[in-house]
């Protein structure tokens, strides 16, 4: 299983976050999410992230301004 940590996103209000949350673990390459300070760890499934699931993350990460290079090279991983 594959960990990303990433520099998680300012909420603007408890819904925003809620909304953010629940939108990434409805990922189905999203095993879990574990918040340290102001990083995010996210759990990957083990095995490839597919396409359709990249692009979720993508925009997810986008939507919420964050860091999408984290997330270059996923799609690769087996």
């Amino acid at each position: 299983m594959a960990v990303l940590v990433v520099r998680g996103p300012i909420f603007h209000s408890a819904g925003d976050e809620a909304a953010f949350f629940g939108w990434v673990r409805k990922i189905g390459a999203v095993q879990r999410m574990n918040g340290r300070g102001r990083d995010l760890e996210i759990h990957l499934r083990p095995g490839r992230v597919s396409v359709d699931e990249l692009r979720e993350l993508r925009a997810a990460f986008h939507r919420y301004a964050m860091d999408t290079s984290d997330l270059e090279g996923l799609d690769r991983m087996a």
